[in-house]
C-alpha cells in the first residue's frame, strides 16, 4: 500500500535521475564487470530479490539446491549493508527502510533512488522489493482468496501448511513498539464511533483472517522488535549462511537464453558471472522471474514470451532485438494482461482529537525530538509503526450477483486536501476506501519501445458495477459522520457531492501499487501464462513465484498472500520430476 500520490509528485520520482549514484539500481544495464571469471552453473537462478525470490531461494537452498539470487538494486536495510540513514539516525544501523515510521517520506525524497527508474509506477528497485517500500500492512491470507472462484486453478486451495509456514518465519503484530504500546493512536476511536453503528465488530484481525464483514481493527503490521522484517529479515538471513546460496546484487537481467521449449541461461550485464553475463545452468536446471509484474513482462517480452504487438516492440529496439530468439521461436502467451488492482478513493476528516502528526511531513529531516530518541534507545513509539492505525472490511452484493469486498485503511495526515472550506491542519487524517476481492475490471501492463513498463490500460473501474459498488461503501462510510460529535469531511467538502467526487477522481492517483495476474497462473494458455505448477507454458524449465501469477485479487493488502504462494509454489516445483 503507497499514499495516494499527485501524478506529478508520481511523474516526479519515476523521471528524476538523482546525481548522488544511487540511481544504479533503477537503470538498466548500469553494471558491467570487466573481466569475465571462470562460469559457475546453477541448479535455480533466480531474478529478483523481492517477497517471492528471497523465500524461494530459502527453500530451494534448504532442499541442497546450487541457487543463485540476482537483484538489480542493491542493499536496502542496514543489517543488508544499506547505509541510507535519516540524519537524526546517523551513526546507527538504521536505514530508511529499517524504520517503518519514515514509510511517509519515501514519497517526498528529493532523491527516490529507491524507485525504479523504468517503471512509470512505484516498483522498489533494491534487496526486498515492494516489502522493502510498502506501508508494511500484513493480512493472512483467507481461504477464499484461494478458492477456485477467485481465478485459483484446482490443487492451491489447501494453503494452510504454507500460510502457517509464513507465519511461524514471520507473525504479524498489531502493537510494534517494542515496549507493547500503541501510539498516534487518536483515530481508533473515532472510527469505533463511526463503524459502530453501522453493525461492525472489532477484532484482532489475523486471528480469524476469514472475518472480513463488518470488522475493524488495528492495522497489523510485518515488523519484528520495531523494525521493517519481512522476507529479508528472516528468509534471506537463513538462506545466506547456506554454501549452496549465493546473493549478487547490482545485477540486471535482461532475458532468459532458450533454445525452443528449454531455457540454457540467463542473460545479465554481469560479465563475473558468465561469457558476455550468460549465467549457465546445470543439466536440468531451472530458472524462476520473481522480479514483479512489471519486471518479470518485461524479461518474458525480451525472452520472445508474451504478445505479438509486446514483441514487436521488443524486435524494433536495438539494443533488445540482438538477443530476441527468432520470431518463428516466439511463445504467444497473454503475458501483462489480466491484471488487477486495487481501485481506491481517499476520504479526507478533521476531528478535534487527531493528531495530524504535521502530515509526517518532516520525520526524515526534523521529526519531533522526543519521538525521535525513543525510537533511537530501543525501537519504541510513534517510529515503530508505519502510518496507517485502523482497517475495516464491509462486504457488498453487486448488481451482477458477485459479492465484493471494501477495505478501509485509516491514518493521521492527508496526501493532499481539497476543499472550499476553512480546516484546522492539525486534525487531519484520512480514510483510504479500496475495493478487493470481486473485483471484476481488468487492464494490461507492457512496454513501449524504449522497454519502460507502464499500465496500457487502466484496470481501475473498466467495469461499471465496481465502480457502482465502491461508491456505495464511500456513501456508507459517510452517512454515520453525524454520529460522531465534531466529525468534518473536508473532502470532498459539503459544495461536493460523493457521486461527482468518484466521478472526477484523477485515474492517476486511484491505483494501489498492488499489481497482480500479469503472468497468470490457469491450465489454459489462451488465458494463463503460467500452469499450475507455476511453470511458464511452452518451456521446459522456466517458472515465475511473485504477485504476477495471483488470478484475481485477495481480501487484503497482498504481501501476506504473496508470501504463501511463495511457499506453495516452491514445493510445487521442487515436486517435479526432472529437475536438477
Amino acid at each position: 500500500m503507497v499514499p495516494r500520490a499527485h501524478s506529478s509528485l508520481k511523474s516526479l520520482l519515476v523521471l528524476s535521475a538523482g546525481l548522488s549514484g544511487h540511481l544504479i539500481t533503477g537503470v538498466r544495464g548500469s553494471v558491467t564487470t570487466a573481466a569475465s571469471t571462470a562460469t559457475t552453473a546453477y541448479d535455480y537462478v533466480i531474478v529478483g530479490a523481492g517477497v517471492g525470490g528471497i523465500i524461494a531461494a530459502d527453500r530451494l537452498s534448504e532442499a541442497g539446491k546450487k541457487v543463485l539470487l540476482l537483484e538489480r538494486g542493491g542493499p536496502s536495510t542496514g543489517e543488508t549493508g544499506g547505509h541510507y540513514n535519516a540524519p537524526w539516525a546517523m551513526g546507527t544501523n538504521l536505514t530508511k527502510f529499517d524504520i517503518p515510521g519514515l514509510f511517509e517520506s519515501l514519497f517526498s525524497d528529493p532523491d527516490p533512488w529507491y524507485w525504479c527508474q523504468d517503471v512509470t509506477v512505484f516498483a522498489g528497485c533494491l534487496l526486498g522489493g515492494g516489502a522493502t517500500l510498502n506501508g508494511g500492512l500484513y493480512w493472512y491470507p483467507t481461504d477464499a482468496d484461494f478458492s477456485v472462484e477467485n481465478g485459483w486453478p484446482s490443487g492451491w486451495q489447501d494453503h494452510a501448511q504454507y500460510t502457517n509456514a509464513v507465519i511461524a518465519r514471520l507473525p504479524s503484530t498489531d502493537h510494534p513498539s517494542t515496549d507493547g504500546q500503541r501510539y498516534l493512536e487518536q483515530t481508533f476511536g473515532v472510527m469505533q464511533q463511526l463503524l459502530e453503528p453501522q453493525g461492525y465488530r472489532q477484532l484482532t484481525i489475523n486471528d480469524e483472517p476469514n472475518s472480513k464483514d463488518h470488522v475493524y481493527g488495528h492495522s497489523a503490521f510485518d515488523f519484528i522488535d520495531g523494525k521493517r522484517a519481512g522476507p529479508v529479515a528472516t528468509y534471506l538471513q537463513t538462506a545466506k549462511v547456506r554454501p549452496n546460496f549465493t546473493y549478487k546484487d547490482f545485477v540486471y537481467v535482461s532475458s532468459v537464453v532458450r533454445n525452443g521449449s528449454q531455457i540454457t541461461g540467463v542473460r545479465t550485464n554481469d560479465t563475473s558471472l558468465g561469457s558476455g553475463g550468460v549465467v549457465s545452468l546445470t543439466p536440468n536446471g531451472r530458472v524462476i522471474l520473481s522480479s514483479g509484474s512489471y519486471g518479470t513482462s518485461r524479461i518474458l517480452f525480451q525472452s520472445g514470451i508474451g504478445p505479438s504487438d509486446m514483441l514487436a516492440l521488443v524486435k524494433n529496439n536495438v539494443e533488445a532485438a540482438v538477443h530476441l530468439p527468432l520470431q518463428s521461436q516466439w511463445i504467444n502467451l497473454p503475458v501483462g494482461m489480466n491484471v488487477s488492482d486495487n481501485p481506491s478513493i481517499n476520504l479526507v476528516f478533521t476531528h478535534p482529537s487527531v493528531d495530524s502528526y504535521d502530515n509526517w511531513a518532516d520525520v526524515w529531516t526534523d521529526p519531533r525530538p522526543a519521538d525521535a530518541a525513543q525510537y533511537l534507545k530501543n525501537q519504541s513509539g510513534v517510529f515503530a509503526s508505519a502510518s496507517p492505525r485502523v482497517n475495516f472490511w464491509r462486504a457488498y452484493a453487486g448488481s451482477d450477483g458477485i459479492t465484493r469486498f471494501m477495505q478501509g485503511t485509516v491514518r493521521p495526515g492527508a496526501g493532499s486536501v481539497d476543499t472550499t472550506n476553512p480546516y484546522n491542519a492539525s486534525q487531519v487524517f484520512t480514510i483510504t476506501a479500496y475495493l478487493s476481492q470481486g473485483v471484476t475490471s481488468r487492464g494490461r501492463l507492457g512496454v513501449n519501445g524504449s522497454l519502460t513498463g507502464m499500465p496500457l490500460v487502466n484496470p481501475w473501474f473498466q467495469d461499471p458495477v465496481d465502480k457502482a459498488v465502491l461508491l456505495e461503501g464511500i456513501k456508507d462510510i459517510v452517512s454515520g459522520i453525524s454520529a460522531v460529535p465534531n466529525l468534518t469531511l473536508i473532502t470532498p467538502d459539503n459544495h461536493t457531492t460523493i457521486d461527482a467526487y468518484v466521478d472526477t477522481y484523477d485515474p492517476a492517483s486511484m491505483d494501489s501499487n498492488h499489481w497482480v495476474g500479469a503472468a497468470k497462473i490457469g491450465t489454459d494458455p489462451t488465458t494463463a501464462v503460467v500452469n499450475t505448477n507455476a511453470k511458464v507454458f511452452g518451456t521446459n524449465n522456466l517458472f515465475v513465484i511473485d504477485a504476477s501469477i495471483i488470478p484475481a485479487l485477495p481480501m487484503g493488502n497482498p504481501q501476506g498472500m504473496i508470501m504463501s504462494v511463495a511457499e506453495q509454489a516452491t514445493a510445487k516445483i521442487l515436486a517435479l520430476v526432472g529437475g536438477p
